[in-house]
């Protein structure tokens, strides 16, 4: 979508911190302003307006760029959160920013040990500027970009520049080895809800790609390997979504972990302009499971569907292997069954 985005100022507007997915700007006659809302149309993802006592409220004199709401779940902070931080870059006044947190540690995005901020550097953004909004905070003056991309929807020119300035300041800063195949894993994950991967990597493994884990490594060396490699296969979900730090036309394969069609993945596959290869390695014989597309459990394997893409290419499957693959699906069928109702009844989410 190509458009030219405009910044609206709001003198004397009063930001609200997130209250169960309602926050943003409110003008001085005490007016939602819903192009601070994550929305389009009229679909709201984040955003609206809820009552506040005048004792309640904090006074900063100055005027801050409003870079909207900021989210806990990393592939929604490298997508979604950034919308704004378009004018950030284009704005040659140090204004300082402020954002609404939401399911997020306060100060996330100052806080030097965490990945947060560590992207909002590469950005050439000093994490000082930040302001956490967690009372609600009225300001001389906020200015409101407009968004640069809504999922599914729109995406401009503004939305990939981001993504191109972090690229250009990792690929003039890091000089570490790289790999023209690799594959990120998603087992060393805290939060792992995928049952199965095991197997596949170690396919991958021995057809030439390497293993990535790319929560271990700094974000600047996963943007560097993103973008220097030439084929990149993951499971789908955030670590497929690291397609926007590849090249234009980087082969991707994409392991589809369930029934359901990830909208924000088809949308960053046309930003780089890719076509992935989708293959199916999920397993789901109970109706209702997964609980949702990110809430899992999720059982995944070497399917019917996975073998024939792999005879298709050429991969090898030692013998050992073969059996490696039928003793894990026998397993995993008992421990898929165990954690169903597990996941159904008894973990809190």
């Amino acid at each position: 979508m190509k458009k030219e985005l405009e910044a609206m100022e709001v003198p004397n507007a009063l930001i609200l911190p997130d209250q169960n997915g309602l926050g943003g700007v409110v003008d001085d006659q005490g007016e939602f302003v819903w192009k601070s809302a994550f929305r389009h149309d009229d679909l709201t993802l984040w955003g609206g307006k809820y009552a506040v006592l005048d004792d309640e409220i904090e006074e900063i004199p100055e005027a801050v760029i409003y870079i909207g709401q900021m989210q806990k779940h990393w592939g929604n902070f490298l997508f979604d959160c950034m919308a704004r931080i378009w004018y950030v870059l284009k704005e040659k006044k140090e204004y300082r920013l402020a954002y609404c947190g939401v399911r997020l540690e306060e100060n996330a995005l100052s806080d030097p040990s965490t990945g947060y901020c560590d992207f909002i550097k590469l950005l050439g953004i000093n994490p000082e500027r930040l302001i956490d909004v967690r009372k609600p905070t009225k300001f001389q003056k906020v200015i409101i970009p407009e968004l640069s991309l809504f999922p599914g929807t729109f995406y401009t020119d503004e939305f990939i520049t981001v993504y191109d300035r972090a690229i250009e300041t990792v690929n003039k800063s890091v000089h570490i080895n790289y790999y023209e195949k690799i594959y990120l894993t998603r087992r060393q994950m805290d939060a792992c809800k995928e049952l199965g991967e095991k197997e596949i990597e170690q396919i991958f493994r021995q057809n030439g790609f390497q293993i990535i884990a790319p929560e271990k490594l700094p974000i600047a060396e996963q943007i560097f390997l993103f973008n220097h490699c030439q084929t990149m296969a993951s499971v789908e979900g955030t670590t497929s979504h690291n397609i926007l730090f590849a090249k234009p036309g980087t082969e991707q394969i994409i392991l589809r972990k369930q029934n359901y069609i990830n909208t924000r993945q088809t949308f960053f596959n046309r930003v780089r302009n890719v076509s992935p290869h989708y293959v199916d390695v999920f397993y789901e014989p109970f109706r209702g499971f997964p609980l949702s597309h990110d809430a899992g459990p999720f059982w995944i394997g070497v399917t019917a569907s996975m073998k024939k893409w792999m005879d298709e290419q050429g991969y090898q499957l030692s013998g050992k292997e073969k059996i490696n693959v039928i003793k894990a699906k026998m397993q995993n069928a008992i421990i898929y069954t165990l954690k169903c109702p597990y996941y159904k009844y008894w973990l809190k989410y």
